[in-house]
Parts: C-alpha cells; structure tokens; sequence
C-alpha cells in the first residue's frame, strides 16, 4: 500500500479512500485524530489548522503501517498495543479482549451499588478477566479490597499481571477453568463476584466485525448455540458455595437472555436478580444477591 504525499491532507485522503466501506466516517476520523496523537503528538485541531504540513519520515511510516493494518480489520488498540478503560490505562494484546464501554458500565453499577463500603476490606473475584480491567478499575477504586482474578488463558494472566504492575495495584492472578468444578476447591470466600463471560452464540458470528472474528480470542467471546448460558450456569453455582453472604454477583450478559439468565440464578439459590440495561437501552447486566440465613427461633 502506497500513500499518494507526505502531506497531512495526502494521508487524509488516503486513510479516507483506503478504509471508505470497512469502517464509517466518524470512525475513520477517530482513528486519524488518535494516530496523530499517538505518533506526532498532535492534537485534533493542529491536523485541521495544517493540511499543507509534511509529516517527518518516522511518523510517516508508522502511519502507513497503520494504515494497512486497519485496512486487514485489525482493531486499532492492538495496532497500539493499549487502550483506555475508565481512566486507566491497559496494555492490549491479541491474547485478550479489547475492553468494552459496556463494560466500564459494568464496573460504574458495582461503585454506584458499593458507595457505602469504599474503605472497608471486602473479598471481590473477578472471574475470567482477561485484560484485567474489571479487577483493576475496581481495585483502584475499592484500595482496602482484597481482590483476585482468574483466567484460563496463560497469556490473558500474563497481560492482566503487567497490567495490574504498571497501574500499582495488589491484585492477585490465579490460572484456573471455571468450567471445571474440580477446580473449585481452591478459591476461598468473597463477598462480591463479578465475571464478563463469553456469552456470543456461535450463530451470531456472521453478524460480527471482522475485526473481532480475525483478532480477538474466540474463546474469550463465544459459546455454543445448544447451551448459551453455560458460563452463568457454572458461575452462579460456584458462587453459591464461595460468596460470604450478604453478597452480590455480578455478569455482563448477551441481550437476548436477560430473563433466561435471571430465572437460572434464582433457581440455583439466590435471593433476587435484577436485569439492567445498558446505556443502549438493551438489557445488559445482571446484579444477584445473596442474603445471609435467617436465625431461626429456638
């Protein structure tokens, strides 16, 4: 792929000719305004304000490079190797996910329902964390928890451990299958759970981007058409025996499930399940708790 100048609008036109039908125009514009950013250090209204400028020979080949790796579909934080994920800033690989707002509203709903209790040392696991950014965020928000996160990918572990390092948060990393009930017997008591499973059925992978087909861990993001709630089935039963109650467990869920979801966890043993929306308006977040055992009169 040649580019047509080393100008600032010659690179313009060709991000805009290159990538016109792959992504939509405000996309596109995003990723120039971030490019810049990353490798000129420019802000949004200089590449307006110089369209005439040259672009140094470094910066102009990092550009290009980019350029072609979005063209194939790669999403542009891997490209960058990095992401931003409610003001923290994460280290992104191949190996893990790139985190989703969706996500971040996740992480916001446990602050909002946890305002009370931001100093006091409760047990929170954060079950398939990938990147590490639900278990970080929360950390850094909750200091006095005690906070533990698993994966079954090596690689996740070892991006969610730099992660955790860079950012200065005492975060321990445990390699385990969750899937697997033998498993179970080494993690203790929490007082919160929270997990963003794979919850994409199989049949839905038509309807994907392909940057996320071609890029991202499938393991991380689909499960099988016959059994789509297999991860809310096996969490919801191992929290049942590893939440401290009073307790909450947290999930993401796929949108079309929220009530299939709500009536599995109040069938393994909860107490109440409320459905959320996310800022879609689709149903996104599933909040159960667990209420400590009645005393019963002698």
């Amino acid at each position: 792929m040649e580019l047509t100048g080393n100008l600032v609008k010659n690179l313009i036109r060709d991000f805009r000719q290159q990538l016109s039908g792959l992504y939509p125009d405000e996309e596109i514009r995003q990723f120039i305004y971030t490019l810049f950013e990353e490798y000129l250090g420019w802000p949004k209204t200089r590449i307006h304000w110089s369209p005439d400028a040259e672009i140094p020979e470094p910066a102009l080949k990092s550009l290009k490079l980019a350029l072609e790796e979005l063209s194939r579909g790669c999403p542009i934080q891997y490209i960058l190797q990095k992401t931003w994920f409610n003001e923290t800033l994460l280290k992104v690989n191949s190996q893990v996910l790139v985190p989703r707002p969706e996500t971040e509203e996740l992480c916001l709903i446990i602050k909002s329902d946890l305002r009370e209790d931001m100093n006091r040392p409760f047990a929170m696991l954060d079950i398939g964390t990938g990147s590490g950014c639900i278990a970080i965020d929360l950390k850094k928000h909750f200091p006095q928890s005690i906070v533990t996160a698993v994966d079954k990918s090596v690689g996740a572990l070892e991006t969610a451990r730099e992660n955790a390092r860079v950012n200065h948060c005492e975060i321990s990393f445990l390699l385990s299958d969750i899937l697997e009930p033998s498993n179970w017997i080494g993690f203790g008591k929490y007082h919160i759970i929270v997990s963003n499973p794979p919850y994409i059925p199989e049949s839905e992978k038509e309807l994907m981007h392909r940057n996320v087909l071609c890029y991202e861990p499938a393991e991380a993001l689909f499960v099988t058409d016959n059994d789509p709630l297999v991860f809310y089935r096996a969490i919801s039963t191992f929290a049942i025996g590893h939440l401290n109650p009073p307790a909450r467990l947290y999930f993401e869920i796929n949108e079309r499930f929220g009530m299939q979801v709500r009536a599995l966890i109040l069938s393994l043993g909860f107490d109440e399940v409320r459905i959320l929306k996310d800022f879609h308006g689709k149903d996104r977040f599933a909040v159960a708790i667990l209420k400590p055992l009645s005393t019963l009169p002698l």
